[in-house]
């Protein structure tokens, strides 16, 4: 349950708990037409279960199957619901990290940076979830995001789509764990991947998002113009020895300066069964100056 894995619910040998297909989302547990798990209730807290109309908006997946397009007491639909509780949890948690950088003066430096680390680390993995759980429901669904946020990734460069010296195009499973399903993984003692800057002359965050597997310690290191602005190794101890949804790192260098024609580039060495994979980089406008 670490990583996102929308299917790892569903056909697994223990039964299917959300039971998601093309037409609809939720199990039914209604005596009328489902399990009958809503008969053990006392009969005045059962109709209220029973009925689409009483069902709290909470329980209602618990307790029925219901279409995408079911309206909730909120006034959005399911599907809709689904996409805007991803995106506001993650934009949440990215504010956890500013509110702590706001206590700087105030603790002392080892634990600033170790808590700050960790939550830092927590934002990014909120995104992972994100975009695995939005991802999977708009393809099988069929319903866009009334906002237009999901699928639609502004300033994102995919890994295979940047010049390879060394790395090679992999799928990766699930694939809603990957950007566009793919990454890159060098099977050599050293490989990079290189992007030419196209947009205007300003400052930058620049994201890498990566996999951190729990078989080595890949080593990485982003340059602009030829010129190394941070180094890392992925060493984390995450639970699992492949790239997916549970190994999904970020790695942002904030406020970088950038100007047409610049070559971004990263550089890796994978160790032992770590193949140094990188799923895509983000360059966004940063809002420091």
């Amino acid at each position: 349950h670490y990583g996102p894995g929308i299917e790892s619910s569903e056909r697994n040998g223990w039964g299917q708990w959300h039971r998601a297909d093309h037409d609809g989302v939720g199990m039914d547990r209604t005596v009328a037409t489902g399990t009958g798990y809503i008969g053990q209730y006392s009969p005045r807290v059962a109709a209220i279960y029973e009925s689409l109309s009483t069902c709290p908006d909470e329980l209602l997946l618990f307790m029925h199957h219901v279409p995408y397009t079911h309206v909730l007491k909120s006034g959005k639909t399911v599907i809709q619901h689904i996409y805007d509780s991803h995106y506001e949890g993650a934009a949440q948690a990215a504010t956890f990290v500013e509110r702590w950088r706001t206590l700087e003066t105030l603790i002392d430096k080892e634990r600033f940076d170790a808590v700050l680390g960790r939550l830092e680390y927590q934002a990014g993995h909120a995104i992972v979830w994100r975009e695995a759980v939005t991802t999977w429901f708009a393809h099988e669904s069929g319903i866009a995001d009334a906002h237009g946020r999901v699928g639609r990734n502004d300033g994102r460069i995919e890994a295979e789509s940047m010049t390879l010296d060394g790395y090679a195009a992999q799928a990766v499973a699930p694939w809603e764990t990957a950007s566009a399903g793919r990454a890159v993984t060098c099977a050599r003692a050293a490989c990079s991947a290189a992007y030419t800057f196209t947009g205007p002359a300003g400052r930058y965050d620049l994201i890498v998002q990566y996999f951190d597997e729990n078989d080595g310690a890949s080593s990485f290191a982003l340059a602009i113009g030829g010129r190394e602005i941070d180094r890392w190794i992925a060493s984390a101890d995450l639970p699992s020895a492949e790239p997916n949804g549970h190994t999904s790192t970020r790695r942002t260098v904030r406020n970088a300066a950038l100007a047409p024609g610049d070559i971004v580039r990263i550089d890796a060495r994978p160790d032992r069964g770590e193949p140094a994979a990188v799923d895509y980089i983000e360059i966004v406008a940063s809002n420091r100056r």
